[in-house]
C-alpha cells in the first residue's frame, strides 16, 4: 500500500464571451463561511520555512473558534494529531535533523462545525548548521516557603534530545520581575538532582497470522535476539496478534522466562490480521515518564509483514498510537509491506538477521535514559519580593543558542508568606 501526497486542486474555468452584454445585474455569490469563523490562516513558520530547530512551536490565526486539532507529520497530509487547545499555538515534541515536516490546523466552532488550513510545511535545521549549545527546559514544580525562599525542580535538555546534568550556577540567569537577581545577594544556590529509578519498557509484538506462517522460524529467531540483547534495566512483554492480541509474558527481566514464552507459547493464528490494531494497543502498554521518582522509557519492536486485512483500524490511528514514541519494525513474509513498516518504524525499519542492530539501539537508548534520568536541577534562592502580589520569575541558561518557547523557564509566585 503506497500513501501518495494529498493534492487539493482547485479549478477555476473562465468563460470569456465576447460581443455580448447584460442589461441587468447579477447578485453576487455569498462566500461567508457558515461557521461565522475564519479558516485559520498567517502560519509561523510561515509556510516553505528552512533551518527550523528541532523544538518549534506552531503559532495560526483564527477567528470565532473554541479549540483547535493540530496535525503533523511527515507525509502530506499530515496524518497525526498531536494535540487538540483552546491556544491559537502549539510547541512540537523534540523534531528529526533535516526533516521535511507537514502540518495543518483544524479549527472548531461552537456550532458544531469544522474548517481545516491548508497543509503548510517547513524544513528542520541540519545537526551540520547547529552551533553552540542549544538547550530546552521544563519546570517540574515551584514552592514559596517561608520566611521568602523560591525553589525550584526542572529539566534541562539539548537540542538532540539528550539530558544535561553538567550545568552550573555560573550557567544560569534569573529574573524576578524582568530584572536579574544578584547571585551573591539572594544565595542562589543550583544543584543536579539524579533521578531514584530508571528502567527501559519495551513490548515485544510478534505476528502469527497465516500470511506468514511460513516464516514462523524466522520470527522466533528474530524474538530470541531480540531478548538475548535485554538491557540490565530493561523489562520486556511478548504479545502475538492475527485477528485478536494475545498475551504471552508480561513484563520481566527473566530471559528464561522470555524465551520460554517465544519458544513454547508462540503459535499459529488465524487468516485475518488485525495489524493496525496491534500496533494501536502495544503503543498503549507503556507511559513515557520523566520524574524525580521515576524515569521510565518505552520502546516497542514489531516483527511482522504490515499487512492489515481486517480493516478494524486505520493507518492513521496506528500513526497517532506511535507518534512521539519509540518504535522498531522488522519486515519478512512474501506479503511484506514496506512502506507501512517505515512509516510505523519511528526509529527504524530493519530486516530480519538485522536484530543486533536494535540491540545496539538498545543500548543507545539505555544511556539516553541514564543521562535523562541525571538531567533534574533544583534551583532555590531568597527573593527580596515582600508584600501580597504575583511576581514573574525567568530563568535562562547563557549563551543559549535555541531561542524557542522552551529556551526558558516563566513562571509565576506570590510573596504574601514572605517576612
Amino acid at each position: 500500500m503506497r500513501i501518495k501526497p494529498f493534492n487539493l486542486l482547485l479549478v477555476i474555468t473562465i468563460l470569456a464571451i465576447s460581443g455580448c452584454s447584460f442589461n441587468k445585474e447579477t447578485t453576487p455569490v455569498d462566500i461567508t463561511p457558515i461557521t461565522g469563523g475564519s479558516v485559520p490562516n498567517s502560519p509561523t513558520p510561515a509556510n516553505g520555512s528552512v533551518n527550523q530547530f528541532l523544538y518549534l512551536t506552531l503559532k495560526w490565526e483564527c477567528d470565532n473558534a473554541v479549540e483547535y486539532d493540530v496535525y503533523l507529520g511527515e507525509t502530506n497530509p499530515p496524518l497525526i494529531k498531536y494535540t487538540t487547545t483552546t491556544n491559537k499555538y502549539y510547541t512540537t515534541p523534540l523534531l528529526k535533523y533535516n526533516t521535511q515536516y507537514y502540518w495543518r490546523v483544524t479549527a472548531k466552532f461552537g456550532d458544531g462545525t469544522t474548517v481545516t488550513s491548508p497543509v503548510w510545511k517547513f524544513l528542520t535545521v541540519t545537526s551540520s548548521s547547529v552551533s553552540g549549545n542549544g538547550y530546552a527546559m521544563y519546570l517540574n514544580f515551584i514552592e514559596a516557603v517561608v520566611p521568602h525562599n523560591i525553589n525550584l525542580t526542572f529539566r534541562v535538555i539539548d537540542i538532540n534530545g539528550s539530558g544535561v546534568n553538567y550545568l552550573k550556577l555560573k550557567d544560569f540567569e534569573i529574573f524576578e520581575d524582568y530584572l536579574p537577581l544578584s547571585i551573591a545577594e539572594s544565595e542562589i544556590v543550583v544543584m543536579n538532582l539524579p533521578t531514584i529509578y530508571n528502567q527501559i519498557k519495551t513490548v515485544l509484538m510478534l505476528d502469527n497470522s497465516t500470511s506468514i506462517e511460513g516464516d514462523t522460524s524466522k520470527i522466533k529467531t528474530s524474538a530470541r535476539n531480540i531478548v538475548n540483547g535485554i538491557r540490565p534495566n530493561q523489562e520486556i512483554a511478548i504479545y502475538q496478534f492475527s485477528d485478536k492480541i494475545t498475551l504471552l509474558q508480561d513484563y520481566t527481566n527473566d530471559t528464561n522466562l522470555l524465551l520460554n514464552a517465544i519458544n513454547k507459547k508462540y503459535t499459529s493464528g488465524v487468516k485475518s490480521t488485525d495489524f493496525y490494531g496491534a500496533v494501536n494497543f502495544g503503543a498503549s502498554k507503556w507511559v513515557d515518564e520523566s520524574t524525580l521518582q521515576k524515569f521510565v522509557q518505552g520502546c516497542m519492536v514489531i516483527i511482522s509483514d504490515g499487512n492489515d486485512t481486517q480493516g478494524s483500524n486505520t493507518l492513521a490511528k496506528a500513526l497517532n498510537a506511535v507518534h512521539n514514541k519509540i518504535v522498531f519494525t522488522v519486515g519478512l513474509g512474501n506479503e511484506i509491506q514496506p512502506e507501512i513498516l517505515s512509516k510505523l518504524g519511528t526509529a527504524g525499519y530493519f530486516q530480519t538477521g538485522q536484530e543486533s542492530e536494535i540491540v545496539n539501539q538498545f543500548k543507545i537508548i539505555e544511556q539516553i535514559l541514564i543521562n535523562s534520568a541525571s538531567s533534574f536541577y533544583n534551583l532555590s534562592y531568597k527573593s527580596p519580593k515582600r508584600g501580597t502580589g504575583n511576581h514573574s520569575l525567568q530563568i535562562r541558561i547563557v549563551n543559549n543558542s535555541y531561542t524557542g518557547d522552551r529556551s526558558s523557564i516563566i513562571t509565576t509566585f506570590n510573596s504574601s508568606i514572605f517576612y
